[in-house]
């Protein structure tokens, strides 16, 4: 990935907050905290990326719509660590930690309203039309998971359903609008859109997996946080048939525990390990990065193609 990140990340760094131009200061400061504390840029990427494999040369206007998607995705981050109730973000305290919830809140409203804004500027209606979409999947998907909290019996089409709002919608917008500002015609469009929910789904059963077995030093937050918050992921659904009766009832009691014991949540992840959990939800983030693959055969096959093809294979490889 190294020509997209060296043409385009400086520039997407460096013009991060030029939209941020709130006259309330606290927005400011608050907006800058988040965006300030790192972050892959997989998202201004993969919406350069696809506007470069399809050849575009004039990309001025795209680094706009690029930071406006950038913006989309923190305000999603505000917003949730106010409803997870998070303590730390990317290894620093997170922003309704340092700022408070009400605050934080507002900011995360303050971002959505300036990128749909600059879409309204830079943007077309196709773009303005699944960015929308986006955001209104990306809700949906939040408040189907605060509905399924402790369901230990969540179905598979509804965990999807939910990762799609956390993550896929708004991959799948980056690569539309890359693909839309460079003139692919909608079937082309509509397939670079494929690519990035497919890839958009392996990266958050990677994080998923990443909960169970990495470490809060590495993540930047606890690990663990989904077994405590009551939240079935990839990992356990694809071992649950294969759980006694009183294992699957010692989960049930442990999800829906309000701050259950340190020992009980280990015993939870001990039990998905020793049943594999995390090598078949690993399986499933491969499969889909393969279909991701296959996706880019309908494209060019120059130097950002391959890039792309790396990001995704970059995805099931990842240690955070």
């Amino acid at each position: 990935m190294e020509n997209l990140k060296n043409e385009v990340l400086n520039q997407i760094e460096d013009s991060l907050d030029k939209f941020i131009d709130s006259d309330v200061n606290f927005i400011l400061k608050i907006g800058n905290y988040i965006l300030s504390s790192g972050g892959k840029r997989v998202r201004p990427l993969l919406t350069i990326g696809f506007a470069k494999v399809l050849e575009e040369k004039n990309i001025e206007n795209l680094i706009p719509l690029a930071i406006a998607l950038e913006y989309l995705h923190t305000a999603s981050l505000l917003h949730d660590d106010v409803v997870d109730g998070a303590d730390t973000r990317r290894g620093k305290p997170s922003a309704n930690n340092v700022f408070g919830n009400e605050a934080t809140v507002l900011t995360g409203d303050y971002m959505y309203a300036t990128a749909l804004n600059i879409f309204s500027t830079y943007g077309n209606i196709d773009m303005i039309r699944v960015v929308s979409d986006a955001v209104k999947k990306m809700a949906e998907g939040q408040l189907l998971e605060l509905k399924k909290i402790a369901e230990f019996d969540l179905k598979e089409e509804e965990y999807f359903q939910i990762i799609d709002g956390k993550t896929a919608v708004l991959f799948g917008a980056c690569c539309y609008v890359g693909a839309n500002y460079a003139n692919a015609n909608e079937d082309l469009a509509n397939l670079a859109y494929d690519y990035g929910i497919k890839i958009g789904r392996a990266f958050q059963i990677v994080d998923d997996i990443l909960d169970y077995i990495s470490s809060e030093e590495k993540l930047g937050k606890p690990v663990c946080n989904d077994i405590k918050e009551g939240k079935v992921t990839y990992p356990l659904i694809s071992i649950r048939d294969e759980l006694s009766q009183e294992e699957k009832d010692f989960i049930k009691n442990v999800i829906k525990t309000i701050n259950p014991e340190e020992e009980n949540i280990l015993k939870v992840r001990e039990i998905v390990l020793e049943k594999q959990g995390h090598k078949k939800a690993f399986e499933k983030a491969k499969e889909y990065v393969r279909k991701a693959i296959q996706n880019l055969e309908e494209f060019p096959q120059n130097i950002y193609c391959k890039e792309l093809k790396q990001l995704a294979e970059y995805i099931v490889e990842r240690e955070v």
